[in-house]
C-alpha cells in the first residue's frame, strides 16, 4: 500500500512539474475539492425554489442540440461553432451541455463567452443548459460555476398544444447523486411524471460504464446504477443523456434510451455533437461531425 501511495505521489509530482498547477488540481485526484454532492444539491434547490427554470414553446414536434466534455484551454473554437450552428437553426429549440466545460483553473469566463448570445451573429436567442462535470469543480470551482453557470440540480418543461414534456437535470459529478438528490428524484417523478408525454434527463457521467479510475470523479457504483435503471424504467424515462467518457454509446435498457455523446473538445480528432429531434413517439439522432 505505501508503494502504491509513493508512486501517486510522484506521479503528481511530475504532473505539476509538466503542467503546472493551473492544469492539474492534484489535491481534487484524491479528495473532493469542491462541497459535496448533498451540499451543491440544497444550494440548487434553494437558486430554483425547485421550480421549472424555464418554459419553452414548441410544437409537437422539435428540435434541440447536445454537446459535452469542451474542456475549454484557452480557445473555444468548437464551442462556439455550436452555438453559432444552434441560434442560427430556425428548427431549434435550445441546447444542453453535459458537463466539463473547462479544463484547467480561470477558463469559466471564456467557457461563458463561447456560449454567449450575439445579436449580430444569431438569429434566434435559444437558452443552453448546463450539466456540471467532474472537472468544473476542479480547484474549488463550485461556487465559481453556481454563480456564472447556474446549479447543478434543476428542471424545465417545453409545451405544445396538447401537452408538455420534462426534463431534469441531475448532478453526478463526483461519482454519486447522493442520498438528498436521489430521495428527490424519486419522489419528483413519482409526484409529477404522469403529467408530461417524454421524460428526458441528463447527467455527467456515464452509467454504464463502471471504470473508476478517477477517483474522486469516477463513474457510479454499479450498486447505485442499478438502483437508478430500476427508478428510470419504472417512470418511464424516455432517453438519458451523459458524457464524461469522450466516445459515442447509444443503447437501451429497461425500455430507457440511454445515449452517451463524444466530446467536443478543440483538440479531439472527432468532436461532434447531437441533434436530437422529439417525436410523439420517442426521440430521433442526428450526429454532426463537421465543425
Amino acid at each position: 500500500m505505501l508503494q502504491v501511495v509513493k508512486r501517486l505521489a510522484a506521479l503528481a509530482a511530475i504532473a505539476v512539474a509538466l503542467c503546472g498547477c493551473d492544469v492539474y488540481d492534484i489535491k481534487g485526484m484524491f479528495v473532493p475539492t469542491s462541497d459535496l454532492v448533498g451540499v451543491r444539491f440544497e444550494q440548487s434547490l434553494a437558486k430554483t425554489g425547485n421550480k421549472s427554470v424555464a418554459t419553452i414553446e414548441a410544437s409537437e414536434e422539435y428540435m434541440f442540440y447536445v454537446c459535452t466534455d469542451p474542456h475549454v484551454d484557452g480557445s473555444h473554437r468548437n464551442m462556439t461553432s455550436f452555438n453559432d450552428a444552434l441560434r442560427t437553426d430556425a428548427k431549434a429549440s435550445f441546447g444542453i451541455v453535459l458537463g466539463d466545460v473547462i479544463d484547467r483553473i480561470g477558463m469559466r469566463p471564456l467557457y461563458m463567452e463561447s456560449v454567449a448570445y450575439d445579436a449580430e451573429r444569431h438569429t434566434h436567442n435559444y437558452p443552453i443548459f448546463n450539466v456540471l462535470g467532474n472537472h468544473d469543480l476542479f480547484f474549488d470551482g463550485w461556487a465559481e460555476h453556481l454563480e456564472l453557470v447556474g446549479p447543478s440540480v434543476y428542471w424545465w418543461e417545453v409545451k405544445f398544444d396538447g401537452g408538455s414534456d420534462l426534463f431534469i437535470v441531475l448532478d453526478s459529478a463526483t461519482g454519486t447523486l447522493g442520498a438528498k438528490q436521489t430521495k428527490w428524484l424519486r419522489e419528483f417523478l413519482a409526484n409529477n411524471r404522469t403529467r408530461y408525454r417524454h421524460c428526458i434527463i441528463s447527467k455527467h457521467t456515464n452509467l454504464f460504464n463502471t471504470d473508476n479510475t478517477q477517483s474522486t470523479s469516477g463513474n457510479m457504483p454499479f450498486e447505485e446504477s442499478f438502483a437508478l435503471f430500476e427508478l428510470l424504467s419504472r417512470n418511464n424515462v424516455t432517453l438519458v443523456l451523459q458524457g464524461h467518457d469522450h466516445y459515442r454509446e447509444d443503447l437501451t435498457y429497461g425500455g430507457v434510451r440511454y445515449t452517451v455523446v463524444g466530446t467536443i473538445k478543440d483538440a479531439s480528432p472527432d468532436p461532434e455533437y447531437l441533434k436530437v429531434r422529439v417525436t410523439p413517439s420517442g426521440v430521433e439522432y442526428e450526429w454532426e461531425t463537421e465543425l
